[in-house]
């Protein structure tokens, strides 16, 4: 009878851990098909920073089918009315010609992602030894963002030019959110004799990088459990470090 129902408490956590990483790697596909359409993830028109003969100014990018526009702003020009905001000068980076280089241009701004931690490295504490976690959960990310775009140009051996934008950005931020973690007798020094999933809340900071289209962060965090036993629990108030990748909200 004991090992009938060890082997059915065996088999529901192994359905359960695979349910987790099913959902895991969905959200994570989507997750990626978000950010391939995000606007961070694209040279889209707008105003950007860039250097002019060595000083940092504000321009606004125009694409267009073979060319990108770039139009130097007066300064102050986010204090005037649309209608007096008039480009100082205008030039194009035609794929042709010895304009062919490279050109860098960048955007500050307030960063909102949705984000999962598949990875927690936990540091050993009292007679528990270090250990990775993998329990589900899910975070919100607030944070500041700096995305720079790099326009490259190539000639190939015909003689045509084609263009090549690498994308890279950084933001640093706090997190905040819930998840799961197993709670047994282990990890609570056998204060309690069952094991079930327990909730907890997340809170700390986070490093986010982007290139291309991928996102990924490194979090410093504690956790706390949200049920009777958060005193036994071994890890209550503890730091610990983790893999996030994300998905851009904004």
């Amino acid at each position: 009878m004991n090992s009938t129902l060890q082997d059915y408490h065996t088999g529901t956590k192994t359905s359960s851990a695979l349910f987790l990483f099913i959902l895991f790697f969905v959200t994570l596909l989507s997750g990626c098909a978000g950010l391939k359409d995000s606007p961070k993830f694209k040279f889209d028109d707008g105003v950007y920073l860039t250097k002019i003969n060595n000083q940092k100014q504000h321009v606004y990018i125009e694409n267009t089918n073979d060319s990108i526009a770039v139009y130097s702003l007066k300064k102050g020009w986010h204090r005037l009315p649309p209608t007096t905001v008039k480009p100082l000068k205008s030039y194009t980076l035609k794929n042709t010609g010895k304009e062919a280089g490279s050109h860098k241009y960048w955007q500050n701004s307030f960063d909102i992602d949705f984000m999962t931690i598949p990875i927690k490295f936990r540091p050993s504490t009292q007679s528990f030894p270090k250990q990775f976690s993998n329990n589900v959960n899910g975070i919100l990310y607030l944070g500041y963002r700096n995305d720079t775009y790099r326009l490259s140009y190539k000639t190939n051996p015909v003689g045509k030019i084609s263009q090549k934008i690498a994308h890279f950005g950084i933001s640093g931020g706090f997190i905040t959110g819930f998840g799961a973690t197993a709670m047994n007798p282990w990890v609570t020094n056998n204060q309690i004799s069952i094991e079930y999933d327990g909730l907890i809340w997340s809170k700390g900071v986070a490093v986010v990088m982007g290139v291309n289209k991928f996102t990924f962060g490194l979090i410093g965090a504690i956790d706390h459990l949200l049920d009777k036993n958060k005193d036994f629990w071994i890890y209550q108030g503890k730091p610990y470090l983790g893999l996030a990748v994300g998905l851009n909200l904004n």
